[in-house]
């Protein structure tokens, strides 16, 4: 594995999905038992010791940047999740470390729209894309949809992402290149 062709892109990994909230209530029973966390945090901190480029794609609802917010979805709007400046758009503790690439301007569950995440991925020349966070049959689906047609080969990383529902999770993981992280973190190792 060539550190400088993978990345690791976090996908909201926020604390509105993973503290007492609407939204975490809905994936806890996945993420739960799927130990997303641990296994996140025992990626992350793997790649970054073996150099590999860790983006961090936050969903932020900021009313104060009113052409941005015009796009963003109706839901998370209406529910008040991931609002600009509250505990809900914060990193859950430990997901970000300096050094971290951060998307911005993202208007949509695809990470790509509005964003600046495909010039990041094509400034540190990253091939490969190794994708973790929430919810996998949402924003991360039509993130690797995006990539792929991009021309990226993108990995979804089974045990550090969640659904809603358990039989969402399971057909994701049939429907795209999937590993789990303790493969990747090996990988990372041996390479």
């Amino acid at each position: 594995m060539n550190a400088s062709k993978n990345a690791i892109l976090v996908v909201e990994f926020q604390k509105t999905w993973t503290q007492d909230s609407l939204f975490y209530r809905l994936i806890k029973k996945n993420y739960e038992k799927n130990g997303v966390l641990i296994n996140s945090l025992n990626l992350l901190n793997t790649a970054r010791s073996h150099k590999i480029s860790v983006i961090q794609s936050p969903f932020i609802i900021d009313k104060s940047k009113k052409e941005s917010y015009a796009k963003i979805p109706f839901l998370p709007k209406l529910l008040r999740q991931f609002v600009a400046n509250t505990w809900k758009a914060e990193y859950t503790d430990g997901i970000f470390k300096e050094g971290d690439y951060e998307v911005t301007g993202r208007t949509s569950f695809d990470n790509t729209v509005d964003s600046n995440l495909v010039a990041i991925l094509k400034k540190i020349g990253a091939e490969t894309v190794y994708i973790i966070g929430f919810t996998t049959d949402h924003c991360v689906a039509e993130t690797i949809d995006s990539l792929t047609v991009l021309g990226f080969k993108v990995v979804l990383v089974s045990d550090a992402t969640a659904a809603i529902l358990n039989s969402a999770q399971i057909k994701m993981e049939k429907k795209y290149n999937t590993i789990t992280s303790n493969d990747l973190i090996n990988k990372i190792k041996q390479a």
